[in-house]
């Protein structure tokens, strides 16, 4: 089995029950929310793979993943940090919408985290619903995610470097970037 996640693209395709956004994004999650695992797509295989387990009393405060056909400054695809109420699973395709970006060097090397939340479809509730942009968000959750991935890259020996949060059309910006990088990799 071989699943090329990069088939999937990056920007969600509109519905009868998913309103046009566009900051509206796929992405594939990787690790849910609430684990103490990490999981990473193995390129090779096509599968979302074990990679380690977090320190005792650490869990993933969001489910982490990445968007197809985007490649970013480290090689890898380009990270999201979905905010959501319930972990999903690693591999579950989300539609959802950019609200910002973490700023984030890691070992010297630049490796932003982009900050979405689920898009929710006609006839769906959600508290995400209102949540456009980080003025919507409360500045505590911004910190945690902030402190988390802070923290346990440097439990693992990173040298970690927050260079600040930035709106929403800066983290669209990062996506054009990073799926125009893809496309001059892989076209």
């Amino acid at each position: 089995m071989n699943f090329n996640y990069h088939s999937i693209p990056p920007f969600y395709t509109p519905t009868k029950k998913l309103r046009p956004d566009p900051f509206g994004i796929n992405l594939i999650v990787e690790t849910p929310r609430g684990t103490r695992h990490k999981y990473a797509l193995n390129e090779e295989i096509g599968l979302i793979e074990w990679s380690r387990t977090l320190p005792a009393g650490m869990a993933w405060p969001c489910d982490f993943g990445f968007i197809p056909q985007t490649l970013a400054g480290d090689g890898d695809a380009l990270d999201v940090a979905l905010l959501i109420e319930e972990g999903t699973f690693s591999g579950c395709l989300v539609q959802a919408r950019l609200v910002g970006m973490i700023g984030f060097v890691k070992n010297g090397e630049e490796n932003n985290r982009l900050l979405a939340v689920p898009a929710t479809k006609g006839g769906a509730g959600s508290h995400w619903t209102q949540v456009r942009d980080l003025a919507d968000l409360s500045q505590r959750t911004i910190r945690e995610i902030e402190a988390f991935l802070t923290q346990y890259n440097e439990f693992e020996g990173a040298k970690i470097e927050l260079t600040g949060v930035q709106n929403r059309d800066a983290a669209l910006e990062a996506l054009k970037t990073a799926v125009q990088q893809w496309k001059n990799e892989n076209q």
